[in-house]
């Protein structure tokens, strides 16, 4: 137990570290900026068809201003998640600490465990910060508490594995410009390129809806698809207010414009993937980052092999809650 009362303050002095340079602070007016700016773009919008008479109802105004700033914070998320921890391991090897920390009583698995908090604590920080922002939801109404947990999750499953991603990134090149490059290389990928993939499954199957599958690992399909069962406002297309068509190309098989009763929660399906992309990647994390004997199997290894395992089984319990988020099995949100 005294090996791991060291990680307490491994955590203070990284997050004592990472708040005290400019990075954070940019970061922070970054995040909270672009969903203020968000937030007076969607009221704008909504003035703009009030003004022109448009038949909105108050709660269909907070759906509005609920299903943007929740795009808006998950896009943030997704970009930032990385950030906060793509020079976590490049930095102590770029400045020739890292074997120090080696000789110190810190083992491997505490010394990455702290980094990834550090990432983790900060992102929730950055929630917290922005959470003022959603007072304009809560001041029109038309969402649930059932609602709200959704995009959380989806926002906390986002953060995970975005942090986990930048330390694998950065254990594995060693070099905070490359593992920079990596990351977003990697990302812009996985987003552009599975929706694109969708849409060209689309063309050439006569416009037919793309199964789920095609966006399972999409984070802004996830968010899209938790954000269908709000029950978005029906206006007509003529210079209307229609979130909703915001979220088809984000949500590609998931859901239609003309009906709402066969839209699948893909978002449970991605949470599911993402815990098990997230331990795979941890564990590949602890071992490129141990200069000698790095794949030498431990006793760690073996936690986290009995961890997804467990992980494994529990999913194939539950398959038909979180298989519905790929069409396989009927589902509601």
């Amino acid at each position: 137990m005294r090996r791991w009362d060291l990680s307490i303050p491994v955590l203070f002095k990284e997050f004592r570290v990472f708040m005290r340079g400019s990075r954070a602070a940019l970061m922070l007016a970054l995040y909270v900026g672009l969903a203020t700016i968000a937030a007076r773009l969607l009221t704008g919008a909504v003035v703009e068809q009030l003004d022109r008479g448009a038949p909105l109802l108050s709660a269909q105004i907070g759906q509005v201003l609920f299903m943007g700033l929740s795009l808006t914070l998950q896009t943030l998320t997704v970009f930032l998640s990385p950030a906060v921890t793509l020079n976590a391991i490049s930095r102590e090897y770029e400045r020739g600490t890292f074997e120090m920390l080696l000789l110190t009583p810190v083992p491997p698995l505490q010394f990455v465990i702290g980094k990834l908090a550090t990432g983790l604590a900060f992102l929730l920080l950055l929630q917290l910060a922005a959470a003022p922002v959603f007072g304009l939801v809560a001041l029109f109404g038309g969402v649930t508490a059932l609602d709200l947990a959704r995009v959380a999750a989806v926002l906390f499953a986002t953060m995970v594995t975005g942090c986990i991603f930048g330390l694998f990134c950065s254990a594995l090149t060693r070099s905070t410009y490359g593992a920079a490059l990596l990351c977003y290389a990697l990302l812009i990928t996985l987003i552009g390129g599975s929706l694109f993939a969708a849409s060209v499954w689309s063309l050439i199957n006569a416009m037919r809806a793309p199964p789920p599958a095609f966006v399972a690992l999409n984070p802004l399909s996830a968010m899209g698809s938790a954000l269908v069962t709000a029950q978005p406002p029906v206006v007509s297309l003529a210079g209307g207010l229609r979130p909703l068509a915001l979220l088809i190309p984000l949500t590609r098989g998931v859901a239609n414009l003309g009906d709402l009763s066969d839209a699948v929660p893909l978002y449970r399906a991605t949470a599911v993937l993402y815990a098990g992309v997230s331990l795979l990647l941890l564990w590949a994390t602890l071992h490129l980052a141990l200069p000698r004997r790095r794949w030498r199997l431990t006793t760690v290894d073996a936690a986290l092999a009995l961890l997804l395992l467990g992980g494994l089984v529990l999913a194939y319990g539950f398959r038909g809650w979180w298989m519905a988020g790929l069409g396989f099995a009927p589902g509601g949100a």
